[in-house]
């Protein structure tokens, strides 16, 4: 069962959460921020970076208006972070932290504290001793490492030959109640970053059933490097994707340009502080899974997922099993199929559009006896029909599910019997 702290407790289930990196200092930000990160559909952002020479009263002036908005925040004190206090003992870090548990972490808007991003072999012990002391020190709150990601070349600078033993390491020593990591390949140009993006997901999905903990995914909001810009269709897949393969909460990079650098553009919310035309598509794309999908998606568990045409990322080529017998995309346009239980049993199917430019109606067929339930609007399941309209079908072969979808969208199939 993934974490959540809502209740008090840490094993219940969390709606799903939309949270975004937030490299602003406090004394820089705007005082719509808070309104702008809950119109934008997030609901566990990270906070504007508090350090030494900020003023506490400011910091709890702006979680009162996430609070006002029932948002909860990572929160981003830079004087207990695991690299800010590198070379400390253990015992002068409980005495930093419990400072500033004491002035925040008792604020109904704190989810968790930020601990650190992408350390290194020779850094990630005391990474991983912070995090754990987080959690003795306030194992109501959720400490957010982020490590990174894996590439070809990546072991020698997190000092492991592969990267489950790393992610096992990270959990164990940090007692993890959820782990994270940010790959932004899938917006090279083309499918060529797909193997490292989804194989990134399959070690995230893995570590979580391992583990029995969430997993956040971090994905791309704005253009850098040699990453292009997302289109509203790039915002979709992406988040369809990462939740596809069991992750319960996305963060986005970088949604507010607070100072341009390098090549770095087109952000949702640019330098000025304007919401540009990027920000109603994030938004729109972030509120509508969420109202699909929040509620129920990170209740279940992910355990299988395939390609029905090319497979990326180590993942498999779709096979049926003993209810679904056949799914492909017309045209021979790729889907994603992943599979899902809930706690009962109960089996889920979720199915993803892979193309990024192209429509494709889905077809599945299900064993005798066998009756698919999609979830429609706000919670509502409706039995599946064949897509029956002569003009939008484009093969009547009385596929079980027939149905339409745009570039990175995603539906959730639930399977009854009929007995």
């Amino acid at each position: 069962m993934r974490l959540s702290v809502r209740d008090g407790s840490a094993d219940t289930v969390h709606d799903f959460q939309f949270g975004c990196w937030t490299f602003i200092p406090l004394s820089d930000a705007w005082h719509t921020l808070a309104e702008d990160y809950h119109d934008l559909g997030l609901t566990c952002p990270m906070t504007p970076c508090f350090s030494a020479q900020d003023d506490p009263k400011d910091m709890l002036s702006l979680l009162d208006a996430f609070s006002s908005y029932g948002m909860r925040v990572i929160l981003y004190d830079e004087r207990i972070t695991a690299g800010a206090c590198t070379g400390m003992s253990e015992s002068e870090y409980r005495a930093v932290f419990d400072r500033s548990l004491k002035q925040f972490g008792r604020h109904p808007a704190v989810y968790g504290y930020f601990v650190g991003d992408e350390p290194d072999g020779k850094d990630a012990p005391w990474y991983f001793t912070v995090a754990r002391i987080q959690r003795e020190m306030a194992p109501l709150l959720v400490p957010m490492l982020n490590v990174l990601p894996w590439f070809d070349w990546i072991g020698e600078r997190i000092g492991s030959a592969a990267y489950a033993p790393y992610l096992d390491r990270a959990v164990r020593e940090g007692r993890l109640c959820q782990i994270g990591t940010d790959c932004y390949t899938q917006m090279w140009e083309g499918d060529k970053g797909y193997e490292v993006y989804f194989n990134n997901l399959r070690e995230m999905r893995d570590i979580a059933i391992r583990q029995k903990i969430h997993f956040c995914m971090t994905v791309l909001a704005c253009g850098h490097y040699e990453y292009r810009t997302p289109s509203q269709d790039d915002f979709r897949w992406q988040i369809s994707t990462a939740a596809a393969l069991g992750a319960s909460s996305i963060f986005w990079f970088y949604p507010a340009g607070y100072e341009p650098s390098d090549n770095y553009r087109q952000f949702p919310i640019n330098t000025f502080g304007e919401r540009t035309e990027r920000y109603d598509w994030l938004s729109e794309e972030n509120r509508l899974f969420s109202a699909r999908f929040g509620k129920i998606l990170p209740g279940l568990h992910c355990v299988r997922s395939e390609f029905t045409q090319k497979p990326y990322g180590g993942l498999g080529k779709f096979s049926p099993d003993n209810t679904l017998k056949r799914a492909e995309g017309v045209g021979e346009q790729n889907l994603l199929i992943s599979k899902f239980t809930d706690d009962t049993g109960v089996v889920y199917r979720a199915v993803v559009n892979i193309e990024r430019e192209k429509n494709t109606e889905a077809k599945l067929d299900f064993a005798p006896g066998i009756i698919p339930e999609k979830l429609e609007w706000r919670e509502r399941w409706r039995v599946c029909r064949e897509y029956t309209d002569p003009v939008g079908t484009r093969s009547c072969d009385k596929a079980t599910v027939s149905m339409w979808l745009a570039p990175g969208q995603m539906e959730l199939l639930r399977e009854c019997s009929d007995s």
